[in-house]
């Protein structure tokens, strides 16, 4: 899966962030067509985990930063994407894993990044502003 300019977020950090992860499911879908085993998979796999993991929570520090009214939403949808995520860990370790997870993959995070990733980046970029924390006001 390859970096397209129409994925760009203008955020660079979100954008290395999207590379990292377009790599690693590269990474995946290279370890699958090469025929390099379940170990070899099943470890790329729990690399994507881990680099979803930490791009989330930045994502989701940055909507709080700039109070953005749909977090919960774009939260659910990195829920659901994680426990769709496990259940292709878990059928890794029972088999070697299917086209059709690196179909999901790639499908799940073009939609991502070119859907709710772009509308929390209009936000930002419409002239949000940072919350700020008045310690006079602790709520």
């Amino acid at each position: 899966m390859e970096w397209k300019d129409e994925y760009s977020m203008g955020i660079l950090e979100i954008d290395n962030q999207h590379r990292l992860l377009l790599r690693s499911i590269t990474v995946i879908e290279e370890s699958i067509r090469l025929n390099q085993g379940w170990s070899n998979t099943h470890f790329a796999i729990l690399e994507l985990i881990q680099l979803a993991r930490m791009h989330f929570s930045f994502e989701e520090a940055l909507m709080r930063m700039f109070a953005y009214p749909l977090m919960d939403t774009h939260q659910d949808e990195h829920q659901r994407f994680f426990t769709r995520l496990d259940g292709i860990e878990r059928q890794s370790l029972r088999k070697s894993a299917e086209a059709e997870m690196i179909e999901f993959l790639k499908n799940w995070l073009t939609r991502h990044i070119l859907g709710s990733d772009r509308d929390y980046a209009k936000h930002i970029f419409s002239g949000a502003q940072v919350v700020r924390h008045n310690p006079a006001n602790p709520d």
